[in-house]
This record gives C-alpha cells, structure tokens and sequence, in this order.
C-alpha cells in the first residue's frame, strides 16, 4: 500500500468510527417521525450528530460513545492492529475475549459465537448464520475469514466482499466515491447476487434516501443485502463525509450500521480533514482509535 492510499485508508477508518459515535444516541429508532420530532426539540434538524439526550430504545451509550456496532468494528480493529495478517481461527478466539467482557448490548451474533465458543465450537461453526449488517463494518484484506469469525453466512460473505471491493476502489486506487458506486453496478464487479441488487435500485437516484430506506427496499433494519444497498444510496446521493452521516441519521433505523460503511468510502475520497475537528473531540476514544489505526497500517506497507 502506497502513501497515499494509506492515507486514505487511515481517514476511512477514522471516519467510520466518528461517524457512527455522531449517529449512536438515535440508533435504532424505527419511527422517522420521532427523530423529527427529537431534533427539533433540540433544534438539532440541521446538525443531528451527537444529539444531547442518549434515545436509543435498546441500549443507553454517553454521547460520544460507539455503538454496539462500531465496539464490533473496535474489536476487530484491536486485532487488526495487534497482528500482521487477519487470522480467523484467531480473530473470532479474539472476539469470544472481548464480547465476554463487554459490559454494552451483544448483538445477538455476538451472543451466538460466545455461546457456541463455550460449548466448544470453534472457527468458522461457532459462528451464526447470520446476513445482517455487521459484514459491511468487517472491512480487511481476507475479508470471507474475518466475516466469518461473527458469520458463518454465505451473504454476509458476498456482500462484505462487495463492500471491501467497493471501498478498495476509492482507498487504493484513489477513485471517487459516485465513480466507485457506478463501477459496482457493472456486472462482474463484485458478487453476482449482490451486483443485481445494487443495479436494481442504484441505478435510479431520485428517490430521497428515505424513501430508498423505507419505501423502495423496506429495509430500514440491518437486513442484508439490502442495509448494504441503502449505505451505498446515500453514499452516491451525498455531497460529501458530514452530508452523508447527517443525512442517513436522519433516515433513523439501523443508522448505525449503514453509516460505518458509508462514512468511511467518503472520508476515504476527502481525506481527514473532512472529519470535523468538533466531532473528534467528542469522541473520547479518538486517541486510541488513532494509535490502533496505525499500528494496523504499519503492517501494510508497501
């Protein structure tokens, strides 16, 4: 990986993380018009990131926290950083560690491989059969293994290849981010399954992205492949890094999930400096995402 892509790779990293700290206090609220109602409470309409009063109805996280997603990602990227290569067998022992002394909400894939793990299951069987939306956070070179440590799924396998294609694109070979959408939508460019998908509901971008998320897929949850076909939407319907987060926040639902991905293709294509310092500072695991960031680059050098 050359300089620059390792630059860009560094920002998509970054970029996802805050992003999904932004998002968390209206995570998973299946009701667009009580987050309407919330921001302008707050008369946050125009700026919803780190809304003030944590509102998620199945977890309470401080402002500034990740979501049970993005501690997901976190873990993988702890990993990422402490060893060269991503191994399976390795990673999912890794995540059995960290989810048993988690303290948030275990998603239930992450209750499934522990469960599994205890009763002596071991990688990939002791993970679930699962084709939710924890794929498309799981971004890394042998990307089936790492998908497999949490999901042992043929579609979240497809569509984490899709994604970490996608995103590929715009880390290495410096494309944008509309330009690495419009190349998925040509066949053979990522999974057969996954590619129809994508041509049948990117190809026309008029709808609003909620009418995308709840009206045309129906998948306002973390379903896949169609969580992944609407991050990708408001990737290639945004105007950059913080429209985009703003945005697919304010499509409520699995926000979370989709916005890891999304953030990250864009802060890929703009570089750091499209991350707001003043939502940085609200992350008060920033440093540490930074320095892990790193130590996980520095075992891809060119």
């Amino acid at each position: 990986m050359d300089a620059q892509a390792k630059t860009r790779a560094r920002a998509a990293v970054l970029g996802a993380f805050v992003a999904d700290a932004a998002t968390t206090p209206l995570h998973w609220i299946y009701d667009l018009e009580k987050v309407k109602a919330l921001l302008e409470s707050k008369s946050k309409l125009a700026q919803p990131e780190f809304y003030p009063e944590p509102s998620c109805p199945f977890y309470t996280y401080p402002v500034g926290a990740l979501s049970p997603y993005g501690d997901e990602a976190y873990a993988v990227l702890q990993y990422g950083a402490a060893h060269a290569d991503f191994d399976g067998p390795g990673l999912a022992q890794h995540l059995v560690s960290f989810f048993k002394s988690y303290t948030g909400r275990l998603n239930g894939t992450a209750k499934h491989l522990v469960e599994k793990w205890e009763a002596g299951e071991r990688f990939p069987a002791a993970a679930a059969d699962d084709s939710q939306a924890h794929a498309i956070v799981k971004l890394a070179a042998r990307v089936e293994e790492v998908v497999r440590s949490q999901q042992n799924n043929d579609t979240a396998v497809a569509v984490g290849q899709a994604a970490a294609a996608i995103l590929e694109r715009v880390v290495v070979q410096g494309c944008g981010v509309k330009e690495a959408v419009s190349w998925a939508l040509q066949p053979g460019s990522v999974p057969d399954g996954v590619q129809q998908q994508l041509s049948a509901h990117l190809t026309d971008t008029q709808p609003s992205l909620n009418e995308m998320v709840w009206e045309v897929t129906k998948v306002p949850h973390c379903g896949l492949p169609g969580a992944f076909v609407n991050a990708l939407y408001c990737a290639a319907t945004s105007d950059g890094y913080v429209d985009g987060v703003r945005r697919n926040l304010a499509a409520a639902g699995d926000n979370c999930s989709r916005t890891l991905y999304g953030s990250a293709l864009w802060a890929a294509a703009e570089g750091e400096g499209a991350i707001p310092e003043a939502w940085k500072e609200q992350v008060p695991l920033y440093a540490e995402l930074e320095r892990l960031t790193d130590e996980l680059l520095s075992h891809r050098e060119a």
